[in-house]
Parts: C-alpha cells; structure tokens; sequence
C-alpha cells in the first residue's frame, strides 16, 4: 500500500479485527446471560384459609402461575420469531437470542443506517462510511492515527481511504440480499441479521447513539 507501512499495515489490520472479535464477545457473553438467566418469579401472598384447613388460594395461584407461564412462553416466541431461521440446533445462538426484537419503528431506522453503511462500504464513500459508524467503531482508528505518522490529523474519512481503498472492491461488496430479517436489541446496543448471496447469514453488531442506530463494527460477519 503506497504512503503506509508493512508495519503499519498490519497494526491497522490487527486493531479492526480485534475490535470486530471484542464488540462480538463482549456481547456474545451479554447474549448468552439474557438468554440462560430467566426473570425472577414473583411470590404471591396466599389469602386466609378457609375453615376447613384449605387454603382457597392454593388453586387460584396454581391457574394465575399457569397462565403467567403460557403468556411468557408466548412473549418469547413472539421476540425470537424473527431470527428463527438464523438459528442453529445445538450451536451457539447467542446472538440470534440476544435480548428481543425491537418495534418496526427501531427495525427501519437499523435497516436505514445499515443499508446506507454497506452501500457506502461498497463505493468507497468514505465519509458515508464514516457518517453511519457508531465512535465505538471509530474510537479504533482515531487511536491509531495519533500515533501514525502517516495518519496523524487525519479524520475518520482520510483514515479509512487511506487503509482500505487499496484493498479490493470485492472485499467491500454490498453483501445484504434484502433487508435487516431480524434485530435483537437490549438497550443501546443490539444486532443486525440479514441473509446474504449464496445462502450465507450475516451479523453485524449495532449500537444506539444520540437517539439513533449507526453501525458498531467496520464489517459484518458470517454466521458459522
């Protein structure tokens, strides 16, 4: 890469695939706690008993935990319809069970901001790379700037042309067939899934800034 490096280069590399691998850690392992750890139950206070020695309640709670436990079950089958087919029996679903599928109002705005994040990716718009990444995604290459001299002072956009304009437009390509097919949000951060050319799955973690959705890694990556 001319104006850059090898040793550059290659730190450049090292610190976009370690912030893709940590960004899904860190929320795979969120992922994986929401999923496994239910709601605590809550006790209900049983009433008086009767004369008799039975306590009337006894029946009534039975019903009332039953229909409780119907109506989560239905809940979550609701929030995990959507990624249903991203998942993988007896493999690791800790992104497709990451927390619940948001409103469709959430889902536009995600599929917005990612749409146009590819689409840029793809054309080399740097700046509208830059617009639609999340500062978790840009902290990285802000970090490396200062302490490249090639890349000192420059913006979010200058960096990114300078690391991946030589690299080839195929390694860019718009890989999203459709839309965002499912989201799994919980808070501010969350994850898109959408299905790719081929057959092949792809995620790519999303985060909540300023009231909006940007993307929060440099790439999507492949479901295994």
């Amino acid at each position: 890469m001319r104006g850059v490096s090898k040793p550059l280069l290659a730190l450049a590399v090292v610190v976009l695939l370690i912030f893709a691998l940590s960004a899904c850690g860190s929320d795979d392992s969120s992922g994986t706690t929401a999923a496994a750890t239910p709601p605590e139950s809550t006790a209900t206070t049983p009433s008086q008993g009767s004369s008799d020695g039975e306590n009337p309640s006894d029946g009534v709670q039975g019903e009332e935990n039953d229909a409780a436990g119907a109506s989560e079950g239905s809940d979550s089958g609701a929030s995990e319809e959507g990624s249903a087919p991203f998942r993988t029996p007896g493999g690791d679903n800790s992104i497709q069970n990451f927390g619940e599928e948001p409103d469709e109002s959430e889902l536009d705005e995600a599929n917005t901001a990612l749409s146009e994040f590819m689409e840029a990716r793809a054309k080399g718009d740097w700046a509208g790379m830059c617009g639609a990444l999340a500062k978790a995604a840009t902290a990285p290459l802000e970090e490396l700037a200062s302490r490249a001299p090639q890349l000192k002072g420059k913006d979010c956009a200058a960096i990114l042309q300078t690391l991946l304009s030589r690299a080839p437009a195929s390694s860019r390509a718009n890989t999203m067939t459709g839309g965002i097919a499912s989201f799994r949000v919980e808070g501010e951060r969350g994850f898109a899934l959408y299905h790719g050319p081929k057959g092949v799955d792809y995620f790519i973690p999303m985060v909540k800034e300023d009231g909006e959705w940007k993307v929060g890694s440099m790439a999507p990556s492949e479901f295994p």
